[in-house]
């Protein structure tokens, strides 16, 4: 059990340093916004950790990774407590699950058949999105790239070859949560995401019960 001090020194906006994790985590579950993230993390990438402080920062719904369970979480600078985080293994199959409840959008700069960020258009979405990021260096897999319904690339002007990859999911995530400011979609995903958070709270209840 935390004391008031240790509380009041945690990471967290004013709002929340007196709430317990728990309490935390359901409060941004009623304002996530319809968006889930995945890192391929094969080769032990600490960058994941920074997709999901990143993930915290946009109140992202979820955050896959798939590959190895074990990750550095010192990047996180302990926003993996608060946010929802599910490991997915070592086998695409359990990637190629979520595609009845996701778009999937690849990010990757160095690939073929990709649009641009900047003109990108979310509204042709029929469903929330789950981006996609690979390895640092070696990127996503062509089995991921496969189950791709968009890539997308963020251009650049410089003379590197990509962006890191933690870099790149804040610009994404910050963009799309932009669009979802002004969009008749969001508040549609909103109402589902709200919906089903709802029915769950409700099964843990009456297994509660029982």
């Amino acid at each position: 059990m935390l004391d008031n001090w240790s509380l009041w020194k945690r990471n967290v906006v004013d709002k929340y340093k007196s709430m317990t994790v728990e309490n935390i985590r359901e409060d941004l579950k009623k304002t996530a916004n319809p968006l889930a993230i995945c890192m391929e993390h094969w080769n032990g990438d600490f960058n994941i950790s920074t997709l999901i402080r990143n993930a915290n920062a946009f109140n992202v719904e979820k955050v896959y990774y798939l590959g190895k369970k074990k990750m550095d979480k010192r990047g996180c600078v302990g926003t993996h407590h608060y946010t929802d985080i599910c490991h997915l293994g070592n086998d695409v199959c359990e990637l190629v699950k979520l595609k009845n409840k996701y778009t999937f959008i690849a990010i990757d700069n160095n690939i073929s058949d990709t649009h641009k960020l900047h003109e990108f258009d979310w509204n042709m979405l029929e469903k929330p999105p789950l981006m996609l990021f690979g390895e640092e260096g070696s990127g996503l897999t062509q089995e991921t790239l496969n189950l791709a319904d968009y890539r997308i690339e963020i251009e650049q002007y410089g003379s590197v070859r990509s962006l890191n990859v933690g870099t790149s999911s804040g610009l994404l995530m910050y963009d799309f949560v932009r669009f979802l400011k002004n969009s008749k979609d969001a508040h549609k995903w909103q109402k589902e995401l709200n919906d089903e958070i709802c029915s769950e709270q409700n099964e843990s209840y009456q297994l509660t019960l029982l």
